[in-house]
């Protein structure tokens, strides 16, 4: 007697011609030497090795321009590769109001939240033979940042918010939160893809003294990508956590820090109990706030499983 075959259902949704994790760990290998190197190398050779006051401009401007050649247009080719269509990788679901209010203000409580953890993390105590490697590592990645971040006038700052807010906001969040956030979910699932993606996004930064801060921002961007099912609103919340950070530097000048502290005043004397205290109000209120953001996006969430 001769079995029925049963038709095998495909792992992986139609379309989708490589294996996702495969695909996902080539794409962010590929495009972190296409980026980093290629990219890098043209700046630094345009700005004879080292970015100063004098050629900052053309780092800028260079900076925003490889951004779009070899990370945005490298990710548009190979989601179209992997998935038949751009469309089939990147969502774009308009959001309603309510999510980009909550989603913003989700950002600003992680990130005074993230200012309690830096001082709490600047006061580990370190071998005094490290001090003098991690000061100078430090010293390196400030002044790079100061220079390309900071602006003397309005001008100058539009184009600052232009290379440093706008240009990663659009390139970045297509890369990580669209193809890489994509693969590594249907090759895992939903919630295990936010955080993977949330963790590389961080790590991608190279920024040892910032790491923790940015991974964590990098999974609750993939959070909100997942929970919108929209590249729009990460996209936003991106746009808007550099955006603060380039006024920050504008008004107050180069400093640490981020972003302006609400509960912390710069400059002033605080207890190690008061900046636990602000910090834990802030995990309170972006607990609350990423909740409501749960509820609101709650009817999208059933209507897609």
């Amino acid at each position: 007697m001769s079995e029925i075959a049963t038709p095998v259902q495909p792992k992986y949704p139609e379309g989708v011609k490589y294996s996702p994790i495969a695909f996902a760990i080539v794409s962010l290998v590929g495009l972190f030497f296409l980026y980093q190197f290629v990219g890098g190398g043209i700046t630094l050779l345009l700005v004879g090795g080292d970015i100063t006051t004098d050629n900052v401009t053309v780092a800028r401007i260079a900076t925003m321009v490889a951004q779009f050649i070899f990370l945005l247009v490298p990710t548009l080719i190979l989601a179209k590769m992997q998935h038949g269509f751009v469309t089939n990788a990147l969502r774009w679901r308009v959001p309603s109001t309510v999510e980009i209010v909550l989603s913003i203000l989700g950002m600003i409580a992680l990130l005074q939240a993230a200012e309690g953890y830096i001082y709490f993390q600047e006061r580990i105590p370190l071998p005094e033979d490290v001090i003098p490697f991690v000061d100078m590592v430090k010293k390196m990645i400030e002044e790079t940042y100061r220079v390309l971040i900071e602006s003397h006038s309005v001008p100058e700052l539009i184009l600052v918010i232009a290379v440093v807010s706008l240009t990663p906001a659009i390139c970045e969040e297509i890369f990580f939160r669209g193809l890489v956030q994509k693969n590594i979910s249907l090759g895992t699932n939903g919630v295990r893809g936010v955080i993977i993606t949330g963790i590389i996004f961080g790590l991608y930064h190279f920024n040892p003294f910032h790491a923790v801060p940015l991974v964590a921002l990098g999974i609750y961007f993939s959070f909100l990508q997942f929970r919108s099912q929209s590249l729009i609103i990460p996209m936003i919340a991106h746009f808007t956590n550099n955006t603060l950070s380039v006024m920050a530097a504008y008004v107050y000048g180069f400093n640490q820090s981020d972003m302006p502290s609400i509960l912390i005043e710069k400059g002033e004397t605080v207890s190690a109990y008061t900046v636990l205290g602000t910090t834990a109000v802030f995990i309170v209120i972006f607990v609350v706030i990423v909740r409501l953001y749960i509820r609101a996006t709650e009817k999208l969430m059933v209507k897609n499983t």
